[in-house]
């Protein structure tokens, strides 16, 4: 006997399946300085730069940098691939970055 494996809409709703997955993404940088004044401004632009583009960070930071994910501040909504690129390329212009790493979009299921 097969057994089938499909959910109906409100299940797919309920286990983030299908059309109702959620993406993130990491992101990892780490500064030039440790200096906690450059650490603030950087994070007060990073901040900025997230709310222009509709997204959300959780995780940590230290002297050093920051180390976390982003995800959309929308329910049932992931990071396009452009919103990702965008923040990568803003991470490459900022001047007290000494480098950086920005993940590929991965379920949140599975983070």
């Amino acid at each position: 006997m097969k057994v089938r494996n499909k959910h109906n809409r409100r299940l797919r709703k309920k286990l983030f399946l299908g059309e109702f997955a959620v993406n993130l993404f990491e992101i990892q940088v780490k500064l030039s300085t440790n200096n906690e004044s450059d650490l603030d401004a950087f994070i007060a632009s990073f901040v900025d730069q997230l709310e222009k583009q509709g997204l959300t960070y959780f995780g940590y930071s230290d002297p050093d940098g920051i180390q976390g994910h982003v995800l959309s501040q929308q329910r049932y909504e992931s990071p396009s691939e452009s919103q990702r690129q965008a923040l990568s390329d803003w991470c490459g212009t900022y001047a007290t970055i000494e480098n950086y790493e920005v993940g590929e979009l991965i379920d949140i299921n599975q983070a």
